[in-house]
């Protein structure tokens, strides 16, 4: 029985190493779910020799500037394989949604654990200090997941 659970946990894994997080950065403020899917899935259905994509779950972000008080939306977007993201992402990156160009990309978790110039040690700390500014924005604050007027259908919402 040991053996069993060894195999459904590592099929569980290799389940979650398929999935790819896509963001589609900054949309129009009236975006809804239903009109996400729409957008993506017309590159996420396979072909002949393609292989086809679903959409697992869709999260719209607000995010403040506290410096200037603008608001951002953000979709992040869990497709459950990666060839079908990267096809999304190189297909629609750049492309109009709803009359606006917006930028696809993978959506990368960033944290101090991942941060490769953390984990140099001191005989590099010459290169560890190459950047002259942090490229990240600072003062940035998420205002809320989805609003009340991002409530669309919710076959297209499903948690994992």
């Amino acid at each position: 029985m040991r053996h069993a659970l060894v195999v459904v946990e590592k099929n569980l894994n290799v389940a979650a190493e398929n999935n790819m997080i896509i963001i589609l950065r900054r949309i129009p403020d009236n975006t809804q779910k239903h009109e996400i899917s729409s957008y993506l899935n017309p590159v996420l259905q396979g072909g002949i020799f393609q292989k086809s994509g679903v959409i697992e779950l869709i999260k719209i972000q607000v995010i403040k500037d506290t410096r200037t008080n603008s608001l951002e939306h953000h979709a992040l977007v869990t497709i459950d394989s990666d060839v079908a993201a990267e096809r999304v992402i190189k297909k629609l990156n750049g492309k109009a949604f709803k009359g606006k160009h917006i930028a696809v990309r993978e959506y990368v978790y960033r944290s101090w654990h991942n941060d490769p110039r953390g984990s140099m040690g001191k005989e590099n700390a010459e290169q560890q200090e190459k950047r002259q500014t942090d490229r990240r924005r600072n003062k940035l604050e998420v205002v809320g997941k989805a609003s009340t007027k991002f409530s669309g259908d919710e076959q297209f919402h499903r948690t994992l």
